[in-house]
């Protein structure tokens, strides 16, 4: 079975699928615990292609998304890239990672994105003041097995 179509067909499906998932309206109390769904899979995709997928793509679906949430422009984008250059640093080492340790790379690569759009939300618009900001990282981590398994079948060989 050749790769190649898989892999073409799963790139733009599984970002369409985050950002669809991270643009689903939520009642505020559950919005809170929204994972990070496009960092996690930016993520999924920066350790398992990096040739593919990297910063310039990351910047790019920034950019998508700050249209898509409205946010104030280039907050994601310098966000995602930062976070795609992080991951690009240690993506040799993950390959011998467990699933527990990859979940904590990820609990810790997206509390940095929210650190960081937190700091830019403060700089140019307002900053969210509840802590119930910080609750992303949990969730993506949480969430992040699954999204592992299911994304990893189009990377097998």
């Amino acid at each position: 079975m050749n790769r190649r179509p898989s892999l073409l067909l799963a790139l733009p499906l599984s970002f369409f699928v985050a950002f669809l998932l991270a643009a689903m309206p939520l009642p505020q109390t559950l919005a809170y615990w929204r994972p990070e769904f496009v960092t996690m899979v930016l993520i999924f995709w920066v350790l398992n292609v990096p040739d593919r997928v990297g910063v310039w793509t990351a910047f790019i679906m920034g950019i998508a998304l700050d249209v898509l949430l409205a946010t104030p422009f280039g907050v994601h984008p310098l966000t995602l890239a930062t976070l795609a250059y992080l991951a690009r640093l240690s993506w040799r080492r993950v390959a011998v990672y467990s699933l527990l340790q990859t979940s904590g790379l990820v609990f810790a690569l997206v509390l940095i994105g929210l650190m960081i759009k937190r700091l830019l939300l403060g700089i140019v618009a307002t900053s969210p003041v509840s802590m119930l900001f910080w609750l992303p990282a949990f969730t993506s981590a949480l969430v992040w097995p699954t999204v592992m398994v299911f994304l990893r079948r189009f990377t097998r060989r």
